[in-house]
């Protein structure tokens, strides 16, 4: 996923949800995450004068708005049940979706997954494949190493993820 494609919706003192997309060129962000059951409030910043940005249609409820040439566009969306809500300019072509989940009922993996997806920091992403990992040792420490082993088997676990999280964060900025 590109920087700047997914945005939680944050909570405002009216009992909302609020996000703020930016149009240029497409929606930035283009994909948005929010809690069902809570209404959502968005925000365009229309810095784009190209004749589809011009409107801004959703697929439920059924909305079609007209996007302020320079400035904001506040768009309101009544709670809606978990799922996913498709919003597109008048044309087609700019294309974004509201994912619509119920807190509760998401696993603890779903969780996991998803905050790994936001940690951009290398470290940050060698400690979540860390976690994951842990399981793997753990089944061989039941399986008859001693507890001093099963430890520096985690160590060198976390040692080698933080490694290689470096090792290809590096690769990847480097130009060529």
């Amino acid at each position: 996923m590109t920087p700047g494609a997914l945005a939680r919706a944050q909570p405002d003192a009216g009992g909302r949800q609020v996000v703020e997309i930016t149009v240029r060129g497409g929606y930035r962000p283009h994909v948005i995450r929010a809690r069902a059951g809570v209404p959502l409030r968005i925000v365009f910043q229309r810095d784009d004068d190209d004749a589809c940005s011009e409107r801004v249609v959703f697929s439920a409820p059924r909305l079609d708005r007209r996007l302020a040439p320079a400035g904001m566009t506040t768009v309101d969306l009544p709670a809606q049940p978990a799922g996913e809500i498709r919003f597109t300019c008048g044309m087609g072509r700019y294309r974004g979706r509201i994912e619509l989940v119920d807190g509760e009922s998401r696993s603890i993996v779903a969780q996991l997954s998803e905050r790994a997806a936001l940690v951009e920091k290398p470290v940050g992403r060698a400690l979540m494949l860390w976690v994951f990992s842990l399981p793997p040792v753990a089944i061989l420490a039941v399986l008859g190493l001693d507890p001093p082993i099963a430890l520096a088997a985690a160590g060198l676990a976390l040692v080698a993820w933080v490694v290689g999280c470096l090792w290809a964060f590096s690769r990847s900025a480097s130009p060529g």
